[in-house]
């Protein structure tokens, strides 16, 4: 039988305190000689470690272990029988199996029975029920006490009492904090120094029950330690001055399990604590009172709110020079100073220490915990640091934003096939199955808005032990803000340093079986599916249905664009002012040329080919009369709204908002509110739906009924709605004479002729009506919906004629409506050309083969899970930066002119599952470059955030960001700064765990990896070199160094070496970048699979980093804080909050695997569920 030597002789090797019992015993040994045998009692060392009974080689304690007994199923007895002449006294062991037993003496009968009563109760099954029986003593006692107290009124400090940590007001003004330090203390009996912690317990009356409120960092193997995690005492905590505090000293004997022995405590009021600055005292020993084991340092800051005049960057202090004999002096007696905590520090720095103020942080974010620290300098003071962790309240919120977007897109796609009405066979089928996919799209996005709206947990962020439900897949995976604010007063500088961790941006709810988003794209790109069915069928080219998706999404951009000017125009005509009036015509003219070239004319040529050839004639039964029901509704819309020129488009993002007359701002959310709740039910059947969206009328669709509109006849529309309406504000403006018009596509003559004679005689009449109808003042007149409809192309030579049949503008009373008629055919005109664009859009998709179809829904959902992510990730950022920090006019300038930068930082690794994991995240990073942001001023209301709102389609999302009242003042001091931005992304990715190591040794795993490092790289180095040629203001540049510059191509030259060395784990990439992004005042974001075991040893690092670089911290102390702020700092409680224990994900494999200043300390790691 084998067993495992080594642990048992680390078992049997341990310190005394460790085992039960141990002593010197003679041990009845046989010993096989060559002719006989013989029994010898032997003098060993025995040590009892639970249910193992150890011997050693000799008598002696310190000698090596050459022997164990297990003790299970035995007993002990005494051996009565005894000679006369031996002095020992013997008992035996013996086991129910029937072997061999053991015989035993020992020295004195006291010593027997010692060690009999001992060895009786060793064995496992009566530790067991020991600890059985104590578990349920102990939860009697707490019953007695539950019931005691419900007889008792409790004072309401002592219902309120809890552990420091969370908070409610990050801003709020403590009682006091405290540093801790020891000296002197107690060694071992084999001289070793402990490895001191201290437990503080607060209870608020003599009576009362001891309350676990905060505790120290380990200090490792030290007499006289100096702990560099602080205690704060809060109000909120239900601590007052007259509550007590006991420091228990405990000496930590095992890391793992956390085993501690108490060296000794000592307690003392908060009030009193609080009317110091330095004290002493003596630690006396839990067994006896009056011996000590040491002393307690404990150095008292009492605090202050910062004052909102001071800045990030200078600090409110106390003048060291002020005269003491002046009134101000006097007045600022009062206020506390820093301390020194050493013999080795100033005896005061003349200082006033602050609680920073951080507005509006509770609007964005959620249960903040707060944990402090005091480091040392190595100028000899003191550097204050506040670690803030908290949740976003965005995280559920926001991707209901997106996902209404994506339910309307959709909406439009299904729209769009259902106008083509009905087809030949087999593209019927096509178009059927087709419009399940949208509505199998539509219901599974509108049920995941539902689950975010109807979400009341009490958290506010998704644990990463539900990364795998479908629930909330839209939602962000443990996001989280990270958040540390340094004050040195030596250097006279203070700061916040904001991180955003999040775990990856990947859809881990649907698997990887199709590969990631980067596979999955190169397959929808390169992979041509042959056709399954028998007919023959022309496939288009694969770029031909995004050609037209890109002009469909271009001509509703342009024609927003149109509209908002329009309406820009009719105000000003109301108002009867002509000033810039001509100059938005002048737009408008832009726009209505870029419309019309915006779209391949054979593209169109081919849809309208193949319309032509499929569609079924509906019979006149089916018709359902489509073009009365829809005049007769549009009447009735238009007669409603004659004073609005935009029916049914909002503008939102129009930058000429200030000017537009928002009448009917309510009513328009409440329809577009029931809109997006009448989503198709995917009960219905085809039919139904159909009919649907059929009785719902829309200008922005050819329904099946009608004929498309010839594209040579929508361009001539466009045209000559446009010469009408520059005519007529013209004669608005007073000018006699008409401007040289230009033509608006360079084909228009050559097909005006063409296109004139395929016109029959009816359509002649009706457009010489229309033309007639132009000069007319009627503003009530009906909207003809005909799909045919035009004005008739005015020759350049005879335009002013038209001018001359309206009245004097002078004698005019309302102006707006001499435009009226022009501005809605123009309406009419746009309206015609994105109905054709459209149509083309829908025949190109429909003629994609089956299984690309099926590709790329797959590969829209993949894309929008992961793209929700990132978006959200990055809104958390930006709104974190402009609400909960003071507006910094550097920033907002860089935000305005240059746009931000923000780089994430990763460290998946490039094999398995988790190379489909940075697949998806490159490209959820890389979507980010397409979203436009515009600021507008906005406030949250009361207990609700300020919630960004999304605009747009996917290929051009906007997103409003309201931001403070303060930040949206100094972006409007300078009329050259531009209200809308769009980010730089860059992503940076390293594996450092042991699949990195094993992808590393296997070959050519990690290529993609460094290609894609690469190419960020050099997309940031394009940046910096946009940033270096921004003219700063000299009140901006002031606040950059002058070495700035320099330093930036430094670190970038060493930052290029090492992506080109290949060195393997080389996380000198993310220190670098890092450094590279604070400088640039950029946004930085960190994660890994969960956002929570990988991603806290960086973001603990980079904190470090940040204090000796830019703080100042001293050398020696550079581990010793990082390991502090791993053992009990924020991220130790973001694995609490994630998978229920205040343990990293890490087994020891894992832990030597990474890199060494990316390992946690001893005791806070372990082989957890994730």
């Amino acid at each position: 039988m084998r067993l495992n030597k080594l642990e048992l002789l680390a078992l049997a090797s341990q310190p005394d305190h460790k085992y039960e019992k141990q002593g010197v015993l003679l041990l009845r040994e046989r010993t096989e000689g060559f002719f006989r045998r013989n029994e010898l009692e032997t003098e060993r060392w025995f040590r009892l470690c639970g249910n193992l009974l150890f011997y050693l080689k000799t008598p002696d304690h310190w000698s090596e272990p050459v022997g164990v007994i297990v003790l299970e199923n035995h007993c002990v007895s005494i051996d009565s029988s005894r000679d006369a002449s031996s002095i020992c006294f013997r008992f035996q062991i013996s086991f129910q199996s029937g072997g061999g037993g053991y015989n035993f003496a020992a020295l004195s009968e006291a010593e027997r029975a010692s060690w009999v009563a001992v060895l009786s109760t060793a064995s496992f099954s009566n530790i067991k029920a020991k600890v059985e029986r104590l578990k349920n003593e102990l939860s009697h006692k707490i019953a007695q006490q539950s019931a005691r107290n419900t007889h008792k009124q409790p004072s309401p400090s002592t219902q309120q009492l809890k552990a420091a940590g969370y908070v409610k007001d990050v801003s709020e003004t403590p009682l006091c904090e405290i540093s801790l330090s020891c000296d002197n203390l107690l060694c071992d009996s084999h001289g070793r120094a402990p490895t001191a912690k201290i437990v503080v317990h607060t209870k608020n009356s003599p009576a009362g029950q001891w309350f676990k409120y905060a505790c120290t960092e380990m200090a490792e193997r030290s007499s006289n330690p100096v702990f560099l995690a602080t205690v704060t005492f809060r109000a909120s905590d239900g601590v007052t001055e007259s509550s007590e505090a006991r420091f228990t000293v405990y000496d930590v004997r095992e890391r793992i399990t956390s085993t501690a022995i108490v060296i000794g405590q000592l307690s003392c009021l908060i009030g009193s604590l609080k009317a110091i600055d330095r004290v002493r005292l003596p630690i006396r020993s839990p067994d006896n009172s009056t011996r000590h084991v040491g002393f307690l340092t404990i150095v008292v800051w009492n605090l202050k709110r910062e004052e909102r005049s001071s800045t990030e960057s200078t600090p409110c202090r106390l003048n060291p020079y002020e005269n003491p004999g002046s009134n101000q002096y006097a007045a600022s007696a009062s206020l506390a100073f820093s301390h020194r905590r050493t013999q080795s520090l100033p005896p005061r720095l003349y200082c006033k220490l602050k609680v920073p103020l951080q507005t509006n942080f509770g609007l964005l974010f959620s249960h903040p915990f707060i944990q402090s620290y005091r480091f040392h300098s190595g100028l000899g003071g003191d550097i204050y640091v506040h670690e803030i962790m908290a949740e976003s309240r965005l995280s559920y919120l926001f991707p209901q934003q997106l996902l209404s977007v994506w339910i309307a897109e959709e909406k439009e796609l299904l729209q769009e096939m259902i106008g083509l009405g009905d087809l030949r066979e087999p593209w019927h089928a096509v178009r059927s199955e087709m419009i399940q996919r949208h509505l199998w799209l539509i219901n599974l996005y509108t049920q995941a808005r539902v689950s975010l709206a109807t979400h009341k947990g009490s958290c506010n962020f998704k644990p990463s032990s539900t990364k795998a439900d479908t629930t909330y897949e839209f939602v962000p995976l443990n996001l989280h803000l990270q958040r540390m604010w340094v004050q040195n007063e030596s250097l006279h500088k203070s700061g916040f340093h904001d991180t955003i961790t999040v775990g990856a941006f990947t859809a881990y709810a649907q698997g990887y079986d199709l590969g990631g988003l980067v596979k999955m794209l190169q397959r929808f790109k390169t992979e041509l599916v042959p056709s399954e069915r028998g007919h023959k069928k022309t496939t288009p080219s694969p770029n031909k249905v995004i050609l037209t998706y890109d002009s469909v999404q271009g001509i509703k951009r342009l024609r927003r664009e149109i509209v908002e000017r329009m309406q820009v125009i009719m105000k000003l005509a109301k108002e009867r002012k002509t000033h810039g009036m001509h100059r938005y015509v002048d737009e408008i003219y832009q726009r209505c040329h870029l419309l019309l070239s915006i779209c391949d004319h054979s593209l169109i040529e081919e849809a309208f080919y193949f319309l032509e050839h499929n569609k079924l004639t509906l019979p006149t039964c089916q018709a359902y009369e489509y073009d009365n029901v829809e005049t007769g509704e549009i009447q009735e819309l238009h007669q409603q709204n004659s004073n609005s020129v935009d029916e049914g488009i909002e503008t939102p993002n129009s930058p000429y908002r200030f000017v537009v007359d928002v009448t009917d701002s309510g009513s328009t959310v409440e329809m577009t509110k029931q809109s997006e709740d009448k989503t198709p039910d995917s009960g219905l059947g085809i039919e139904e739906i159909v009919k649907s969206f059929l009785d719902s009328p829309s200008s922005n669709y050819y329904r099946p009924s009608e004929e498309p509109e010839p594209w040579d006849l929508t361009q001539l529309n466009i045209e000559a709605s446009m010469i009408s309406l520059n005519s007529k504000v013209l004669m608005l403006c007073g000018m006699g004479v008409d401007i040289q018009h230009r033509s608006l596509s360079r084909r228009t003559e050559q097909r005006q002729a063409s296109t004139l004679d395929r016109r029959s005689t009816s359509d002649m009449a009706y457009h010489s009506l229309e033309m007639h109808e132009l000069g007319s003042r009627q503003s009530a007149g009906v909207q003809v919906t005909h799909t045919r409809t035009a004005s008739m192309p005015v020759d350049n030579n005879n335009r002013t004629s038209h001018l001359t049949c309206t009245s004097d503008p002078n004698t005019a009373t309302d102006w707006s409506d001499e435009l009226r008629s022009s501005v809605k055919k123009l309406r009419l005109a746009t309206d015609g050309l994105l109905k054709t664009c459209r149509l083309a859009h829908s025949i190109f998709r429909l003629q994609e083969p089956s299984e690309k179809s099926k590709l790329a829904l797959a590969l829209k959902y993949r894309r929008d899970v992961c793209f929700s992510h990132a978006l959200t990730s990055l809104v958390t950022g930006l709104m974190g930066r402009l609400w909960c920090r003071k507006p910094d006019p550097t920033f907002l300038y860089i935000l305005t002119k240059l746009g931000p930068l923000v780089s994430f930082h990763s460290f998946l690794t490039y094999y398995s599952h988790e190379a489909e994991m940075f697949n998806d995240m490159i490209v959820a990073v890389e979507d980010l470059r397409t979203v436009e942001f515009i600021m507008v001023m906005g406030g949250g209301d009361e207990g609700c955030p300020p919630l960004p709102k999304v605009h747009g389609s996917r290929s051009a999302l906007k997103v409003i960001l309201p931001v403070p009242e303060a930040v949206f003042s100094m972006l409007a001091l300078d009329k050259n700064w531009s209200s809308s931005f769009v980010i730089t992304p860059v992503f940076f990715n390293v594996g450092i765990n042991e699949q990195a190591t094993l992808a590393e040794r296997l070959g050519n795993f990690m290529e993609p990896q460094e290609r894609s490092n690469l190419d960020n790289f050099a997309r940031l180095n394009e940046y910096y070199r946009r940033f270096c040629k921004q003219m700063f203001p000299a009140k901006y540049a002031s606040k950059r160094g002058q070495d700035d510059g320099q330093n930036l191509d430094k670190l970038l030259d060493k930052m290029h070496a090492e992506l080109l060395s290949k060195k393997k784990k080389n996380v000198a990439i993310i220190h670098l970048s890092s450094q590279i992004s604070r400088a640039l005042m950029g946004l930085r974001y960190t994660s890994c699979k969960s956002g929570k075991d990988r991603t806290s040893m960086s973001v603990t690092l980079e904190q470090i980093q940040i204090l000796s670089e830019d703080y100042d911290l001293a050398e020696h102390e550079f581990q010793s804080a990082l390991d502090a702020t791993r053992s009990e700092g924020c991220r130790r409680e973001n694995t609490l909050k994630n998978i229920g224990q205040r343990k990293y994900a890490f087994n020891h494999l894992q832990v030597l695997s990474l890199p060494k200043k990316y390992r946690p300390p001893a005791g806070t790691f372990g082989n957890v569920q994730t």
